[in-house]
């Protein structure tokens, strides 16, 4: 059996061990030693900046974590963990079926931590998709660039597109193995993006949601394998009392950006901003984030490209595409998720590992770039926006950079 199929194959038995372990999180770095959300450094996406279209409260140097010292949030941090006895260090394993998020998440301020952000469109827009857990390759890309240096740690951290914005679709987690890198990595980013004047928004992707429902389910087993390695429990990860688990439960699932939408999976079904907003503030508050709304195969981070959700729907698939961007008031959607071989409907092609785009509505992001998954080194989508109207173009891992659209 190789070694990668065994060590998934153990992952179960590790988190029944982990309960049985104490004190372990102290063996690690600061950023992972914390136990609990507020003592790492993170900062929130403040919509208070000059991109943001909504106002949000100003979070600008305040600890965004669940488990704030404030006193509206010390009774909340563990409401996805009922089943747990609050204050301790390491939380009693509970079965698969205990440990499934279906808890309302009261813990979530809906006004400071919306599940759909909007923002005004800057010069310059980078959309990134699906990382998983490829550190090297992450750093090298945004370097190549000019986003951010590609330091050895993640703590070393710089931001370098002064006000441009950047944003990641989710799966930053799984099949590599450096997650918690990359996760820190991201974080940091946002930081220093924000003292800079531009933004990073980072977007929770199915595999983020997957794990937040239930840290023990297999397809979950390398983020929580690796967890398990630096001393950290997955369960309390995902309950929001260990970093960077508070950072994930309060990332959006979907943002707005001038006159683009951007989410993991894609499918709005013809929906406004505000419906999806509400139909995932219910679905978080009724079944946490295994609720449909998140985990439905048509949903807006499981919705599938075989065939293409905009294909097979007994319409035209333009104008598919044109009633959904319509009813988001953009005129372009993007989207990770599945960065293999597309067939649609008119007979082109969409390769594996190939940044991509269908009449200029739909644009595919995710080109597998980990190198556990193998189909390319990477690759960002950059949309110049100028008074004659936007252009996109790709840039790969080398530096170099092609034109896209139109």
């Amino acid at each position: 059996m190789p070694i990668q199929q065994w060590v998934r194959s153990c992952v179960a038995l590790a988190l029944c061990l982990a309960a049985c372990s104490t004190g372990t999180a102290n063996q690690v770095g600061p950023w992972f030693a914390a136990s609990d959300a507020s003592q790492r450094p993170e900062t929130a996406l403040d919509s208070s900046s000059e991109h943001a279209d909504t106002s949000v409260a100003d979070t600008s140097g305040a600890d965004t974590s669940v488990a704030d010292a404030d006193a509206t949030a010390d009774a909340t941090a563990l409401t996805d963990a009922p089943d747990q006895a609050q204050g301790e260090d390491t939380p009693q394993v509970q079965d698969s079926a205990e440990v499934a998020d279906t808890a309302p998440p009261s813990w979530r301020d809906w006004a400071s931590y919306p599940a759909v952000l909007q923002r005004a469109q800057p010069t310059e827009l980078w959309l990134l998709g699906d990382i998983h857990g490829d550190y090297a390759r992450l750093t090298k890309l945004l370097s190549a660039a000019g986003l951010s240096n590609s330091p050895k740690t993640a703590a070393k951290a710089k931001w370098l597109g002064g006000t441009a914005t950047l944003v990641v679709l989710g799966d930053m987690v799984d099949k590599g193995k450096d997650s918690l890198q990359v996760l820190e990595f991201v974080q940091n980013l946002q930081g220093a993006a924000q003292a800079a004047g531009g933004e990073v928004v980072v977007l929770l992707g199915n595999h983020e949601a997957e794990f937040l429902a239930d840290p023990t389910a297999p397809k979950v087993s390398d983020f929580a394998g690796e967890l398990l390695q630096n001393g950290i429990d997955p369960q309390a990860v995902a309950a929001g009392t260990a970093a960077p688990g508070g950072w994930l439960r309060n990332l959006p699932l979907a943002v707005r950006v001038g006159s683009w939408f951007a989410c993991h999976a894609g499918d709005t079904h013809g929906q406004t901003l505000e419906q999806i907003e509400v139909q995932l503030e219910q679905g978080l508050s009724t079944g946490g984030f295994g609720a449909p709304a998140l985990s439905a195969d048509d949903s807006l981070l499981e919705a599938r490209l075989a065939p293409p959700w905009w294909e097979g729907q007994n319409s035209d698939p333009e104008t598919v595409l044109t009633t959904s961007t319509t009813a988001l008031g953009v005129q372009h959607l993007v989207q990770g998720h599945q960065p293999g071989d597309v067939q649609f409907a008119d007979g082109s092609k969409r390769k594996a590992g190939k940044l991509f785009q269908k009449f200029g509505q739909v644009f595919l992001v995710d080109v597998g770039m980990s190198a556990a998954v193998g189909f390319s080194t990477g690759a960002l989508l950059h949309v110049h926006h100028k008074a004659s109207g936007d252009t996109a173009t790709v840039v790969t891992a080398d530096g170099a950079e092609n034109g896209l659209w139109p």
